[in-house]
C-alpha cells in the first residue's frame, strides 16, 4: 500500500516532466504512446519539437495509435512532415522488433496443428507481400514449429517447385510433417489451379519419403484458405 500511495505521488510530480527524465523517476510505462515514439525519434526537426514530430507519426497511422504502425513501410514514415530517412529506418527497426517479440512469445503457445492459428501467426508476414511467396514450415512430432523456409518467390508453378529440395530440408530438420503456405497478393485466398497442382505435387512426395504435408494455407488479406479444412487436401488427385 505504502509503495502504490508513493508511486501515485510520483505520478503527479511527473506532469512537467521531460519522457526521458518521467522514464527514470516511474518507469516506461508512465510515458503516453506520443511520449514512447518521442523518446526513439529523438531530436525534433526545424520548427517543431520532438513530441510534435511524434504526434504526427501518431496521425500518420489513421487513428489506430501504435498499432497502426506495423503496417507502414519506410517509405511511409518519410512521407510524414519531418521524418528524413534516418528517422524511418528508426521507426521500421522499432515496429520489426515489436513484430519478432510477439511471434517469439505467441510460438510458444501455438498449436501448429491448427490451420488458423497458422495462417494468423504467418499473416502479417505475408499479407502485405507483392507477389507470391511460399513457405515450408517444418514440424515435429508434437507439431511444433521446427524451422520454416521460402521456397520460391513469384508465381507459386508446380514446375518451379524442387520437390527434392523440399524433402531434404525436412529430413535435414528431422520433420515429421511439413505444411506449406503462400500469399495471394490480390487478397483473395482462393485457390488457382496452379496452388491445387503444387499442392498435390507435395502431397504425393511427402507421402513416398513418410513424412506428410499436412496442409496448404493460402494468405489473404486478413482472411485465408486452408486445403485441409475445406477438404481439398484428400481430394488432390494425380496428375
Amino acid at each position: 500500500m505504502i509503495r502504490s500511495v508513493k508511486k501515485e505521488v510520483q505520478a503527479v510530480s511527473c506532469g512537467d516532466m521531460r519522457p526521458y527524465e518521467k522514464v527514470e523517476a516511474v518507469g516506461a510505462e508512465a510515458l503516453t504512446d506520443r511520449e514512447l515514439l518521442a523518446v526513439i525519434l529523438r531530436t525534433g526537426t526545424s520548427g517543431m519539437n520532438v513530441e510534435e514530430l511524434a504526434g504526427n507519426v501518431l496521425a500518420a497511422s489513421g487513428g489506430a495509435g501504435l498499432l497502426g504502425l506495423r503496417h507502414m513501410r519506410m517509405q511511409d514514415f518519410m512521407g510524414i512532415r519531418g521524418i528524413g530517412r534516418v528517422k524511418a529506418i528508426q521507426l521500421t527497426c522499432v515496429c520489426e522488433v515489436a513484430r519478432r517479440m510477439h511471434k517469439q512469445s505467441a510460438e510458444k503457445r501455438l498449436d501448429f496443428s491448427a490451420p488458423s492459428a497458422i495462417a494468423d501467426y504467418y499473416m502479417e508476414d505475408l499479407r502485405h507481400l507483392e507477389t507470391e511467396r511460399l513457405m515450408a514450415v517444418m514440424l515435429d512430432n508434437r507439431c511444433r514449429r521446427i524451422c520454416d523456409e521460402v521456397l520460391t518467390i513469384g508465381t507459386v508453378n508446380a514446375s518451379l517447385i524442387s520437390v527434392r529440395e523440399v524433402l531434404i530440408s525436412a529430413v535435414r530438420c528431422g520433420a515429421v510433417s511439413f505444411v506449406v503456405l503462400h500469399n495471394h497478393p490480390s487478397g483473395d485466398p482462393s485457390p488457382s489451379p496452379q496452388d491445387i497442382s503444387v499442392t498435390g505435387k507435395l502431397k504425393r512426395a511427402g507421402e513416398i519419403i513418410g513424412i506428410p504435408l499436412t496442409d496448404h494455407i493460402i494468405i489473404g488479406d486478413r482472411c485465408y484458405f486452408s486445403f485441409i479444412e475445406s477438404g481439398c487436401l484428400a481430394n488432390t488427385k494425380k496428375e
